[in-house]
C-alpha cells in the first residue's frame, strides 16, 4: 500500500511543469547569497573598496546617510522636472562612430548637434537615484578628494559626488550653456566645493586642470558618449590622475560603440582593477601607471544585474 501510494506521488511530481517543482528562493535568500558572493570576491582580490556600492546594489536600499544624501537630490531633479514643457536648448551625444578613429589626445573630437529638451526630459536625463547614489558610495568608500566630471547635464551626478565627506574640490564640464546654468543651481544647494565650466570638454581639460593644485583622485567621464571620444579624453585625464585613483567611464553599455570603448579600456595597463557594473565600468589605477601588466577584470554584471546593450536613438542623452 504504501509503496503504490509513493509510485503515485512520484507520477504526480513527474507530471508537474518544472518550475512547479523548483522550490522559488525568496528575495531575502537571493541577496544573502549574493552578499555572500561578493564577499568570497572581495577575499579573492575585489578592492574592499567596492564593498559598500556592491551591497547597496544587490539590497536596493543604502545606510541611513545614503538615503538623506539621495532624497535631498532627488528633491531637486523633482523640482527641475516641475517645469515640465518648459524648452531649453542643449547640445546632446553625437550618434556612435560620429567620430574618426584617432584617439590622440592633441585631437578634439566633435560635439553633438544641438537640440530643443523639455526640463521634464532633462531631469530624467543622466544617472538616476540607484545609480546616483553609486557614485556618492564610490567616492566616500574611496575617500576621494578632488573630482573631475565631464558631462554635467542639470548637475544631478555631480550634487551625488560632492556630497561625499571627503570630497573637497569638485569641477563639472558642460558644453550646453541653459545646462551649465541648471547645473550650477543644482549644486549650490549642497556644496560650495563644487564650480561648473560652460566650455567644450578639450577647452576645460587644457585651461583647468594645469592650474590644478594637486592631482585628481576620482575621474567622472560622461557626455560624450562615444568610443574614440571616451578613450580621447581619458588618454588627456590621465597626466592630471592621481596614482590610485578612480575613474569611473559612464553608460559602457549605451551602444555596442561603447561597450567597445569598453573593452578597449578595461585593459589598459594603467589600471591594476577594471570593474563592469552594467552601467558604468570602474577602474582604479595603479600605485605606478608605469607598472607593465593588464589589469584584473572583474564583470558583476551577474551578481549587481545585467545590462543590455542596445542601439540608442539619435536624441536621447544630455
Amino acid at each position: 500500500m504504501i509503496e503504490r501510494l509513493k509510485s503515485k506521488a512520484r507520477s504526480i511530481i513527474k507530471a508537474l511543469p518544472l518550475y512547479r517543482r523548483i522550490r522559488v528562493k525568496t528575495k531575502s535568500e537571493i541577496r544573502i547569497r549574493k552578499e555572500m558572493e561578493i564577499q568570497g570576491l572581495i577575499d579573492s582580490g575585489l578592492p574592499v573598496e567596492m564593498k559598500p556600492s556592491l551591497y547597496f546594489l544587490v539590497r536596493g536600499k543604502g545606510d541611513e546617510e545614503t538615503e538623506t544624501v539621495a532624497q535631498k537630490i532627488e528633491n531637486r531633479r523633482a523640482e527641475i522636472a516641475s517645469e515640465g514643457s518648459k524648452e531649453v536648448d542643449i547640445w546632446i551625444s553625437p550618434k556612435p562612430k560620429s567620430a574618426d578613429g584617432n584617439t590622440n589626445a592633441g585631437i578634439s573630437p566633435t560635439p553633438g548637434k544641438t537640440h530643443k529638451r523639455t526640463m521634464e526630459k532633462i531631469a530624467s536625463t543622466g544617472k538616476n537615484r540607484r545609480w546616483g547614489s553609486v557614485l556618492y558610495l564610490l567616492a566616500r568608500s574611496f575617500r576621494s578628494t578632488t573630482v573631475f566630471e565631464l558631462g554635467s547635464c542639470a548637475g544631478i551626478s555631480a550634487s551625488y559626488l560632492s556630497s561625499a565627506p571627503s570630497v573637497n574640490k569638485l569641477i563639472t564640464v558642460e558644453g550646453s550653456k541653459n545646462l551649465a546654468r541648471i547645473a550650477e543651481d543644482s549644486l549650490a544647494r549642497f556644496a560650495s566645493k563644487s564650480r561648473v565650466v560652460n566650455s567644450l570638454f578639450d577647452d576645460a581639460i587644457d585651461n583647468e586642470l594645469p592650474m590644478l593644485e594637486g592631482k585628481i583622485d576620482y575621474a567622472y567621464i560622461d557626455g560624450h558618449h562615444e568610443k574614440i571620444a571616451t578613450i580621447h579624453y581619458f588618454n588627456k585625464l590621465l597626466p592630471y590622475l592621481t596614482e590610485n585613483g578612480l575613474v569611473v567611464f559612464d553608460d559602457i553599455s549605451w551602444s555596442y560603440d561603447m561597450r567597445e570603448a569598453w573593452d578597449i579600456l578595461r585593459k589598459r595597463e594603467e589600471f591594476s582593477h577594471a570593474i563592469d557594473l552594467g552601467v558604468i565600468g570602474v577602474c582604479i589605477l595603479k600605485d605606478n601607471i608605469r607598472k607593465k601588466g593588464a589589469p584584473e577584470n572583474w564583470n558583476l554584471q551577474p551578481i549587481v544585474g545585467r545590462r543590455r546593450i542596445h542601439t540608442p536613438p539619435d536624441r536621447n542623452k544630455c
